[in-house]
């Protein structure tokens, strides 16, 4: 009875000839059908197996027999040239090396590429010294990888943080290699524990909490060299810009802003109409394409707000230069128009727009969020005079409704405004960044208020009125527009729909967002050069780096908007807990938004997915909420009733 012996995916196979052809045999391993083998496959064959061994049996012994060899001793037997896998075994074995012995020395040597390379059928190569030292090296190296890969997952699952792993957590979390030993280590400890990745890490202590995981990984990823920053002091010197001694203006933000980038001016003119002026900060002044400055606005883009936190674009003391501070003098862009309220057309109503580089002094930091900054329309347009800066407040309210009507008349309806807007406030020192207990304290705002529409309004004119004048030079900026398709960033202009306006871009915020930035100083060579502006303008027409610097901004910035919604929904969270009773359930008033997507009516958290069945919109149901994931900032909820 005769047998052969090949192999199949580099597995030995050992079967019995049941017929043999000039081309090929028909063969029968274990378990197996009848196979048509080519006989140029065939390694060896015999008429019989040794003492010993049966055909079931055959495959497993030269696999044994093969681990047993010893590889070195082999290697020093082995000629220099290229030969037959059978001369070596009779080299080893012995001249009377059998069938098995054969086989296993063929098996030896294929699964040995350290020591032999394959040079054809049943052919092979000793491999020089030097480069088998440099393979066990490796593969040594790379067992004693997998050897501490071990004890760190065995530490993780534990509860234990290896200061290896700890090292990596943000990478680990953000999937930055996945051939790192540590991210594998955690990987499979999760997968033991049946724990997402984070909550593995937070299991054995990489984190010191939720928010800690949260936080510190944003950071890592988008602040990879730290959030303190250090820029040169500006040496330009703007203080020969003309001071204009005929108005002085004052700002309006929260009290939390400290980059006061914008600024309003009220003139009363002789012939009994007002001369309206909006002043931005010009650090446009100091910043050169490329320089330091410029450098490290771009890699930030944005500052950074979540609740109790901000990353500034540019660091504190440098913007100290530009903010419009109460009772300093500043630089600014300021675009003046004179509004007149009898006019019958827009054109009588705001004339005589002009923009100039010019010094104004800052009188006042108004703060809308304190009590005497309340105000109702009835304020704004009555007699009530008790307030900060009331005339100019009344002349802005009733100009901005004019702006705000012929808005309406563009875009053919009025602007819905009355989305609800949360203002955060925890109970920490103001310089110290959260630790996640805080008390957290939610207060909804009404968006749409007179003092939010008259800065929205003069914002958006400002914005308008400069994306028209780049545009008209044929200078690129990156403008803000609106189509069917939704909102994009271009470097040409284009109409925003949604806020009825030929032309738009973001030019107010330049302490603030990088795109005002590199915006004013694409106006500025407008207003410095005129017709020349498109060759002077540190950007031209169809750069490339302007395109990558838009894309960069979109990317950041939605990253950005990304992080302070999760942040939001983390201290929503917190403030659920905070008011849960002893048993960990809250019962809380929630309204339908949409089908199958509810929001607390107190706080801006909301249920998604959850079943709505036909209510309307704004119908409300009182939700129990209980089983907090702080890793997926989730919860359980339930509806206890409906109303």
């Amino acid at each position: 009875m005769a047998y052969v012996f090949y192999e199949q995916s580099g597995k030995p196979i050992v079967a019995q000839v049941m017929e043999q052809k000039e081309q090929h045999v028909h063969v029968k391993g274990i378990g197996s059908s009848l196979q048509k083998i080519k006989l140029k496959d065939v390694l060896l064959q015999t008429i019989a197996l040794p003492t010993g061994v049966d055909a079931q049996s055959a495959a497993p012994s030269i696999e044994q027999t093969a681990q047993s060899a010893d590889l070195e001793f082999i290697w020093e037997c082995a000629p220099d040239e290229v030969f037959e896998f059978t001369f070596l075994a009779h080299e080893y074995f012995g001249e009377q090396a059998n069938f098995i012995e054969q086989a296993a020395m063929w098996h030896a040597l294929h699964h040995a590429p350290i020591y032999f390379g394959k040079k054809g059928k049943g052919q092979f190569i000793k491999q020089n010294r030097e480069q088998i030292d440099i393979a066990l090296a490796a593969v040594a190296k790379k067992e004693e990888r997998l050897r501490q890969q071990a004890i760190w997952v065995d530490e993780l699952i534990a509860g234990r943080c290896p200061d290896d792993v700890r090292k990596m957590r943000d990478a680990i979390v953000q999937k930055k290699n996945a051939n790192d030993m540590s991210y594998k280590a955690v990987l499979a400890a999760s997968e033991q524990l049946n724990l997402p990745i984070p909550a593995l890490l937070l299991h054995a202590g990489a984190y010191s909490s939720a928010f800690d995981y949260h936080r510190a990984s944003f950071i890592s990823e988008h602040y990879p060299n730290g959030l303190a920053a250090t820029l040169p002091m500006p040496t330009t010197d703007w203080h020969a810009l003309p001071v204009n001694n005929v108005v002085t203006a004052f700002s309006i933000d929260d009290s939390f802003t400290t980059e006061i980038d914008d600024a309003f001016s009220v003139q009363v003119l002789d012939n009994g109409c007002q001369r309206i002026g909006v002043h931005i900060a010009a650090p446009s002044l100091v910043v050169v394409r490329d320089d330091a400055v410029d450098t490290h606005a771009a890699s930030r883009m944005s500052t950074m707000y979540t609740p109790g936190e901000k990353v500034t674009m540019l660091p504190d003391d440098w913007v100290a230069q530009f903010s419009l501070d109460e009772g300093s003098t500043k630089p600014v862009v300021s675009i003046y128009v004179t509004f007149n309220a009898t006019g019958e057309t827009p054109e009588a109503q705001f004339s005589d727009v002009q923009t100039v580089i010019e010094q104004v002094h800052i009188s006042d930091n108004l703060r809308h969020d304190v009590p005497e900054l309340q105000l109702s329309v009835e304020d704004l347009t009555g007699e009530r005079s008790d307030y900060p800066q009331s005339q100019a407040l009344k002349v802005l309210w009733k100009a901005a409704q004019a702006l705000s009507a012929q808005r309406d008349a563009m875009r053919g309806k009025p602007e819905n405004n009355n989305r609800a807007d949360f203002s955060f406030t925890l109970e920490k020192d103001v310089d110290v960044t959260p630790t996640g207990d805080e008390v957290v304290q939610i207060v909804q705002r009404q968006r749409g208020s007179p003092i939010d529409k008259i800065v929205s309004e003069w914002m958006i004119f400002a914005n308008v009125r400069w994306a028209q004048m780049l545009d008209s030079h044929h200078v690129p900026a990156l403008f803000r527009s609106q189509s069917p398709m939704g909102v994009r960033t271009s470097t040409h202009a284009q109409p925003h729909l949604a806020m009825g306006v030929p032309a738009y871009m973001w030019a107010t915020s330049p302490l603030r967002r990088y795109a005002d930035l590199l915006n004013q100083m694409q106006l500025r060579a407008v207003i410095d050069h005129g017709v020349t502006a498109p060759m002077q303008a540190p950007f031209k027409a169809k750069e490339v780096d302007l395109l990558k610097r838009m894309s960069a901004f979109d990317e950041k910035y939605r990253a950005y908007a990304d992080q302070q919604n999760l942040m939001e929904k983390y201290w929503c969270l917190q403030w659920v807990k905070q008011r849960m009773n002893e048993h960990g359930h809250l019962e809380a008033p929630a309204i339908v938004i949409k089908e199958n997507l509810m929001r607390l009516c107190d706080i801006p958290l909301y249920i998604p997915n959850f079943p709505t069945g036909d209510a309307a919109p704004s119908t409300q149901r009182i939700l129990r909420l209980s089983n907090i994931d702080w890793v997926a900032l989730s919860l359980d909820v339930q509806v206890v009733e409906l109303s």
